[in-house]
């Protein structure tokens, strides 16, 4: 396996850890939501996020299918807005740069799988 796709294998999920960590150090959105609510949400969205992700991680690194690891960075671009909207005034400067921190690490994975020897293992195979 080349090594631009085990950086993009350890930064992907570092990313993913970070964003694991951040869930029970997110303020409630409004006070009548109580914090094991809002937790087992959050917990429930990023759990499903990840099961949804990880056959496409998966066909991408180990089947090496160009479309996976494309579609991989579409949802990449597509969700970052998402994420970006929320009022970075009413959140605590840990979570923003931990939320910096995760983002950057990932744009970083996407550049290690788009570059270097990568290129080469996502070629056509005859």
């Amino acid at each position: 396996m080349p090594t631009n796709v085990r950086r993009f294998i350890w930064l992907w999920w570092g990313h993913l850890a970070i964003a694991l960590v951040q869930i029970p150090l997110l303020p409630p959105p409004n006070p009548a939501v109580t914090r094991s609510a809002q937790m087992a949400v959050m917990a429930g969205v990023f759990a499903i996020t990840v099961a949804v992700l990880l056959p496409f991680f998966w066909l991408a690194v180990w089947g090496r299918k160009n479309w996976a690891r494309w579609l991989l960075l579409v949802v990449f671009v597509a969700s970052n807005p998402i994420f970006l909207i929320p009022s970075w005034t009413q959140l605590p400067p840990l979570i923003i740069g931990m939320g910096c921190l995760s983002l950057l690490m990932e744009a970083a994975a996407f550049y290690f799988l788009f570059t270097g020897d990568a290129r080469g293992w996502f070629k056509v195979q005859s």
